[in-house]
């Protein structure tokens, strides 16, 4: 269902997997100091069931692009608690607090605000039901359009 969605709606479906960003990117940390505080937070981190039911309408605040969210119900505060925990030691001072922290899969990205929330409200008539599991945390950094894998660390 979500490959779907973004193949018609989001720009970056040939660039990244479905995913939930926990962290920005932040080059104000060494690679070497970030990798190891990632793979010490993972390591302390159980892995985390989650179940989406709801599409929302996301706003960007920086330009006129407005994204449509998978949101979970179960797994929300366990996944937000790990953000927090990211943002600790060296990412500390790096959190973002202009914007609030939503633990999201996103499926499309628009610059049409009205498409972006009527998508929202079939998808929630329609049903969300996706299930699954945050087993590991991957860096990875993004030039020229491409990801490129950095390490990945199993949550355990």
């Amino acid at each position: 269902m979500i490959d779907a969605i973004r193949k018609v709606h989001d720009p970056q479906v040939n660039v990244v997997a479905p995913h939930f960003t926990l962290v920005f990117a932040c080059k104000a940390v060494p690679q070497a100091a970030y990798i190891e505080h990632i793979a010490s937070v993972a390591h302390g981190n159980l892995p985390i069931r989650f179940h989406c039911r709801y599409a929302m309408l996301g706003a960007d605040d920086m330009d006129d692009t407005a994204h449509v969210f998978f949101v979970p119900d179960e797994g929300n505060s366990s996944i937000s608690l790990l953000h927090d925990r990211l943002y600790t030691g060296p990412l500390a001072e790096h959190l973002r607090l202009e914007f609030a922290y939503i633990p999201h899969i996103t499926v499309a990205s628009t610059k049409d605000r009205k498409m972006a929330r009527s998508l929202c409200n079939s998808l929630n008539s329609a049903g969300v039901d996706i299930q699954g599991s945050l087993r590991s945390l991957t860096v990875v950094a993004l030039s020229d359009e491409k990801l490129q894998f950095i390490a990945e660390h199993r949550l355990e």
